[in-house]
């Protein structure tokens, strides 16, 4: 199966042959860290795709700043190691999220391997723009030799290659792909990053909803609609479901208002409504309407949801984004430790302070809950992912007794 190459071009098969061969660079690199600063100063300016501007803000100089410190004193007096190469299987529905596990793996002082999807993208095509004049650069030589990046057709002759020469090996995607590639050998020193089909939710307490001045209420909307309407609500952080806390009077009337703002900022955006959607999204909330859990569906052209008196996991399935919410009540916040599962991955709330978070996430016993954070951040990266540290799983420790 022939790989397409966009980095590097003409010699994209003698730089993958000879990768190996290349030291790797020590944790935080100066050339590293400039390299980052130069495709955040781009990143910024991508007024059209507030995703990529989301990217940029995580890569400014500030952010990088703050986290080599932390590197430096956690590693204080350790001899840390990059690993070596690491193959990085980008998904298809979320453009950007290559773009973080690369940049941790370079901070790391990996060479890289990254195989994007095939499938055309305005967005991914604008991060490569991006990425590629600036790696041409002669400033970036010591990453133009460590680093390539290629597509291909699903082949598992290709995807075995390249893992046969990977110290680790990162999958973004869905339960099926993960489960395919694992299927593929790696070398015995090798290690797996795995980052499957996971579930999201928002937890609203609907007093502290209702007590917001509408100001405030259209502001905690709008931050909603960002955690929920980008990446089409297909981000592994991005909340399905919504748990309100509460009586059912005050939640009702939570409800109305914040669904109301709802539509109002998301005809403020204008959001293209695609026809397609509006009926997968219809015909969702139909089906689901005849399940003994379902209390009522409401479909706008803005949202579709669908109000449950208890969440299944089967429930949980049948979700197709683009704006399509599951919403239960909950009487007391404990309640909601029962309806959490092993594929739970983000828990954005609003109106809780942080000794009741403490005290919910010392209850929880499914392996789900990665993340707890304010509506608004469910999509922020951050160092330690779905419970993992990046930097810690691209690295190694030279032990000396």
């Amino acid at each position: 199966m022939s790989k397409r190459f966009f980095f590097p071009f003409e010699q994209g098969e003698e730089t993958l042959h000879r990768l190996s061969d290349r030291a790797p660079l020590i944790p935080f690199h100066q050339v590293v860290l400039d390299f980052v600063q130069a495709l955040s100063h781009r990143f910024v300016r991508m007024r059209q795709y507030p995703e990529i501007v989301a990217l940029g803000f995580w890569m400014r100089k500030a952010n990088m700043t703050t986290m080599r410190q932390q590197w430096e004193q956690d590693t204080a007096g350790r001899i840390m190691k990059a690993r070596g190469s690491v193959f990085h299987i980008a998904p298809s529905n979320v453009d950007t999220i290559f773009i973080y596990s690369w940049m941790l793996s370079l901070l790391a002082g990996n060479r890289n391997i990254i195989r994007l999807s095939s499938k055309e993208q305005p967005q991914q095509h604008a991060l490569l723009q991006a990425i590629l004049e600036e790696l041409v650069h002669p400033s970036y030589q010591k990453l133009a030799e460590r680093n390539v990046i290629l597509t291909y057709e699903h082949n598992d002759h290709t995807t075995a290659e390249l893992s046969g020469i990977c110290h680790v090996r990162v999958v973004w995607g869905g339960d099926e792909t993960v489960n395919a590639v694992r299927r593929i050998p790696l070398l015995p020193v090798a290690s797996e990053l795995v980052f499957p089909d996971r579930f999201s939710l928002s937890l609203i307490k609907a007093d502290a909803c209702n007590e917001l001045e509408q100001a405030a209420l259209i502001q905690l909307v709008q931050q909603f609609y960002n955690d929920a309407y980008w990446f089409n609500q297909l981000a592994c952080s991005s909340p399905r479901l919504i748990v309100w806390h509460g009586e059912p009077e005050q939640v009702g009337w939570a409800q109305s208002r914040f669904w109301q703002i709802l539509e109002q900022v998301h005809a403020d955006k204008a959001a293209e409504v695609l026809p397609a959607l509006q009926v997968q999204k219809l015909t969702t909330g139909l089906w689901l309407s005849a399940e003994q859990e379902a209390i009522r569906v409401n479909n706008r052209p803005a949202y579709a949801r669908v109000m449950l008196n208890h969440i299944t996991a089967e429930i949980r399935e049948r979700h197709c984004g683009g704006g399509f919410f599951l919403e239960t009540i909950v009487n007391e916040l404990s309640d909601l430790v029962s309806m959490l599962n092993d594929k739970d991955q983000t828990l954005s709330y609003f109106g809780y302070d942080r000794d009741e978070l403490l005290e919910f996430a010392t209850h929880i016993q499914a392996r789900g809950i990665d993340r707890i954070v304010p509506i608004g951040k469910a999509l922020d990266f951050q160092e330690v992912w779905d419970g993992q540290s990046f930097l810690r799983s691209f690295t190694r420790e030279i032990v000396i007794i």
